[in-house]
């Protein structure tokens, strides 16, 4: 048992989420909270206090329980990128991706996928010039997935809401009403 008793700045904090169970604070609740916190000495108590709170509700890097899913996001058009950002606050680990072709292509469909932050995703379609390219392959298959879009074995990594994923298709050859769907699983991690 700890002998920390937290001072009045600090209680601010337990007052905020008072009446609630850990498993019901979200994490958009403590970023709330925290965000107008200076780092410095007189706030060593409120700091202390935002770190018990957010290793309780297993926000500590380590994979949050049940705060995982599988995210699809449609591209019906050529000319516009989708995109897997998560909201602020939040840090996803990426555990796969797959693309799915809704019909049959009558042939081969070049992908592209970017890193991205918010100050270089100013067009519809991501630029080398701008972010981080990462890959881009063609295939006229239906179904495509993560050790097809990685040149290298598919290894987990981490995004946020200021590094993200931007991916398309040039639809070139989707069939005839077909969309293409980008599939993402992820878990989070705070």
């Amino acid at each position: 048992m700890s002998n920390y008793a937290p001072n009045p700045e600090a209680q601010d904090i337990y007052k905020g989420l008072a009446q609630q169970k850990l498993s019901d604070v979200t994490g958009s609740q403590i970023q709330n909270l925290t965000d107008p916190v200076f780092i410095q000495a007189e706030n060593q108590d409120r700091l202390i206090t935002m770190n018990i709170i957010n290793e309780a509700a297993m926000r500590d890097g380590g994979i949050m329980p049940d705060e995982g899913t599988i995210l699809t996001q449609t591209q019906t058009s050529g000319s516009v990128a989708i995109e897997f950002r998560p909201p602020k606050g939040e840090v996803w680990k990426v555990m796969g991706i797959s693309i799915y072709n809704t019909e049959t292509p009558t042939g081969s469909n070049s992908y592209y996928w970017y890193l991205s932050t918010p100050e270089t995703a100013i067009a519809d379609l991501p630029s080398g010039l701008r972010e981080v390219f990462y890959s881009s392959f063609s295939s006229s298959s239906s179904l495509l997935g993560a050790e097809t879009i990685f040149e290298e074995v598919f290894q987990p990594f981490y995004i946020t809401n200021t590094m993200y994923i931007r991916m398309y298709s040039n639809m070139s050859n989707v069939g005839t009403g077909g969309n293409v769907d980008f599939r993402l699983a992820y878990m989070r991690v705070r």
